[in-house]
């Protein structure tokens, strides 16, 4: 055993000579900065401080689902996006940048399909504790929207499609930053107190489209989940959509429907006001004008 270990050491030492110091075993995985780096950088780190992903990473992402990562020329249109009908419309509605640099997670993550749900649903995106938004489905930016099998339009021109897979889903999961950091008042949750579903609403309602939703007070079946998600849920139905729209909406809801409907918008718009001095009303007025605008942007321009 004495003379094993001798002979161990001694070869050791032997090949110890042979090793180049001068070569790092450590290899340098920084990537070259493209065009759209250099604009994230002048557009989302420099004034917000906040980092937009698009690249595969592992860590960054959920392993329960089968997922592929967005291409360069979706993602390019889904920062630009972002920041058109997003960022700019705080930035108006505030006066400056300092309320999406103090409030917005700190990291956007791109993905390029939906994940895909035991029951056929799509998740389209998640919050992580205010600090990350994941958004889903981001390929779909570069597909087109049908109507009757017949091709309309482009999805990057339609906001309608837009706001159903991006800013719907954008604005509810800020919406949750804002609670997890201030509680909304504890008379939001008893407007309809125990008609909360949880994940029974998928089986609940015939359809997203079912009249029932409205009914029982509620602006979308996912509204039905919980408290925290219906908070989230009106707030981001009520700025992603035009008077005309969300007037038709409670109208559907009938008399009590429209009038819980009614009395958690107050709330919400109160919650913003006292505890975020955040106009949501003139909030909704700046994205719906970006909205209307989509047709004339070319949010593939990167050029700075």
């Amino acid at each position: 055993m004495v003379l094993a270990a001798v002979a161990f050491t001694m070869q050791s030492c032997s090949d110890e000579e042979d090793i180049d110091y001068g070569i790092s075993v450590i290899k340098d995985t920084q990537t070259p900065q493209n065009d759209l780096d250099k604009w994230l950088y002048e557009n989302y780190v420099k004034p917000y401080n906040i980092e937009l992903r698009y690249r595969w990473e592992d860590n960054e992402t959920s392993m329960n689902y089968i997922l592929v990562p967005p291409t360069y020329k979706n993602a390019v249109r889904m920062a630009t996006l972002l920041k058109y009908i997003c960022f700019d419309s705080f930035d108006e509605v505030t006066g400056s940048k300092k309320f999406i640099h103090d409030n917005f997670p700190k990291l956007v993550h791109l993905v390029g399909n939906p994940g895909w749900n035991t029951n056929s649903s799509m998740t389209l995106g998640s919050s992580e504790g205010g600090y990350k938004i994941n958004l889903w489905y981001v390929n779909h930016l570069g597909d087109v929207v049908y109507e009757n099998w017949v091709p309309k339009d482009s999805v990057i021109r339609d906001r309608t499609e837009l706001n159903k897979i991006f800013f719907h889903t954008i604005i509810h999961e800020f919406g949750h930053t804002f609670h997890q950091k201030v509680a909304y008042s504890t008379e939001f949750n008893q407007i309809t107190g125990n008609n909360y579903l949880g994940g029974m609403y998928t089986s609940e309602f015939a359809s997203p489209d079912d009249p029932q939703i409205q009914a029982l007070g509620f602006v979308t079946a996912y509204a039905a989940y919980s408290a925290d998600e219906d908070f989230a849920e009106t707030f981001s139905t009520y700025v992603c959509s035009t008077k005309d729209e969300f007037q038709a909406l409670t109208d559907r809801a009938g008399n009590s429907g429209s009038g819980k409907i009614t009395a958690k918008l107050r709330l919400v718009k109160e919650y913003f006001s006292k505890n975020w001095n955040l106009d949501i009303d003139a909030l909704r007025d700046a994205v719906q004008e970006r909205e209307a605008k989509v047709k004339e942007v070319n949010f593939d321009d990167i050029s700075m």
